[in-house]
């Protein structure tokens, strides 16, 4: 204690911790909820005025937490004579979407990088070929091979980049399916969502360089070869960075 008869050094770090406010707090219970399973998706939730009162708040306390709630995709606003709240379907495509959105803030905000995101998407790719190439379906080898209709017509050289791009862009998507790990086909959508404005001149590319070593990638899979599948993916990849300035993580 100093003369004051204060108590100095060591505190409590529990004092320092913030406190969240009645809005906060109302939306924290509804998520509690929902995630215990209390709240089923399409579960409607009570009125305003049935909330403020079992949370002890006020309505604009409740309506400020719904917003919230609203903004987040954790539930939606129906109208009508039976309108009110309802809990989204948290589907892994609400969950990619959300993602996607968030990495572009962040870039934004200067908060992330494009760097941080190949960092993180390469590993994914990676996992994904491989576990592709272990889980594969028939139904699967059936859509890949759908897929070619997306495929540019003729040779490399006659390929455009905006062709090469998507189809490049449908393969990964489609192969993170075959994975069938609803959280790789989540991240894998939500990281194609965040580059779709990374500011790269494509008039820069070379369409066959972009589709490079795909069907490399797509035999592996065909042939339920895990390794080949992620060392196939591993040269695309390496390649995609190049393209994009960007050193994946493998080459440092």
């Amino acid at each position: 204690m100093n003369q004051s008869g204060v108590l100095v050094g060591k505190v409590d770090a529990r004092l320092f911790k913030k406190v969240q406010t009645a809005p906060q707090q109302v939306a924290t219970a509804i998520k509690e909820a929902i995630l215990d399973g209390s709240l089923l998706p399409g579960s409607r939730l009570p009125s305003e005025e049935e909330m403020a009162e079992n949370f002890g708040v006020s309505r604009p306390t409740v309506r400020e937490a719904l917003r919230t709630l609203k903004q987040a995709r954790v539930i939606i606003a129906t109208r009508g004579r039976k309108g009110g709240h309802c809990v989204s379907d948290l589907s892994m495509e609400h969950f990619a979407l959300g993602m996607g959105q968030y990495m572009t803030l962040a870039i934004g905000a200067e908060r992330m990088s494009y760097r941080d995101i190949v960092e993180v998407r390469f590993e994914l790719e990676l996992l994904s070929a491989r576990t592709a190439a272990q889980r594969r379906t028939a139904e699967d080898l059936e859509a890949l091979a759908d897929l070619e209709r997306l495929r540019p017509a003729g040779d490399a050289g006659s390929w455009t980049r905006q062709s090469a791009l998507r189809y490049d862009l449908a393969f990964h998507r489609k192969l993170a399916e075959c994975s069938h790990n609803p959280m790789i086909v989540a991240f894998v959508s939500s990281t194609i969502i965040a580059f779709q404005d990374c500011g790269v001149d494509i008039e820069d590319f070379d369409p066959a360089d972009v589709l490079a070593h795909i069907d490399d990638v797509r035999q592996a899979v065909v042939d339920g070869d895990p390794i080949l599948a992620r060392g196939a993916m591993q040269r695309h990849l390496e390649l995609a960075g190049d393209l994009c300035g960007i050193e994946p993580p493998a080459q440092r």
